[in-house]
């Protein structure tokens, strides 16, 4: 794991510094709503329960992969909910996809609970590094398989094959995370509320275990203009 995403640290211990390092910049659960863009497998409902249990009910923008999927219906819907009675609201947004890695170093693989043998994780990036290295990315998207068609268009452009799992995920967090800002700057919500967009990885371990690799935490307020928080140790 620290081979392939350095710095990363349990998902509990991820979203305790979130909590300590927005709040000390004004975010209270009071007056922000959480939107969390993560894959909807089950392996991923710990992390959503926990950002609910710090921040109250969150919105969900789950697509496969942890790509947002809701389209702009979906995201006038969300916005709109930001509370805003004591003035700025505030918008907390999870972009992470997943990944298994097994006790024994096996990327891409996790034991669920139930089960006797490892499946892939995220089954749906697997999917499309499968294809990719197959040569058979479709064409176009398929309305039967909208999601994952559309998806592996977006991550394997002109037949480039990525290198690993590991490349093609963080190919996905690169897409969540233009994907969120491009959301947000559309419709401006910076004008009237203050954001956080929070982008990384999440890992599954065996027997439950989860990790966060933490890419970034960028702020935007009103002027528009993004920064940084340096909560985590930097990684690469």
């Amino acid at each position: 794991m620290q081979a392939a995403f350095p710095g990363s640290i349990p998902a509990a211990d991820y979203l305790d510094t979130v909590r300590s390092s927005l709040g000390a910049v004004g975010f209270d659960p009071e007056t922000t709503l959480p939107l969390v863009s993560i894959c909807r497998d089950e392996l991923t409902t710990n992390f959503f329960a926990r950002v609910q249990e710090q921040w109250g009910p969150a919105f969900t923008l789950a697509g496969l992969g942890g790509v947002p999927a809701l389209g702009a219906t979906g995201w006038g819907a969300a916005f709109a909910h930001i509370p805003y009675t004591s003035g700025r609201g505030s918008l907390l947004v999870f972009g992470l996809p997943h990944i298994g890695i097994e006790d024994d170093g096996t990327v891409g693989m996790t034991v669920r609970e139930g089960q006797d043998s490892p499946t892939s994780t995220c089954g749906a990036l697997t999917a499309i590094y499968d294809m990719s290295q197959r040569g058979t990315i479709p064409n176009e998207v398929d309305l039967d398989d909208f999601e994952a068609t559309k998806l592996a268009l977006r991550l394997v452009v002109d037949g480039h094959k990525p290198d690993s799992l590991v490349d093609l995920t963080v190919a996905a967090l690169d897409a969540t995370e233009v994907d969120l800002w491009a959301a947000i700057d559309a419709q401006e919500i910076w004008k009237d509320h203050n954001v956080a967009v929070c982008c990384g990885v999440q890992i599954h371990g065996h027997g439950g275990k989860d990790w966060v690799w933490p890419r970034s935490i960028s702020l935007t307020d009103a002027t528009g203009e993004r920064r940084q928080i340096d909560a985590f140790t930097p990684t690469a």
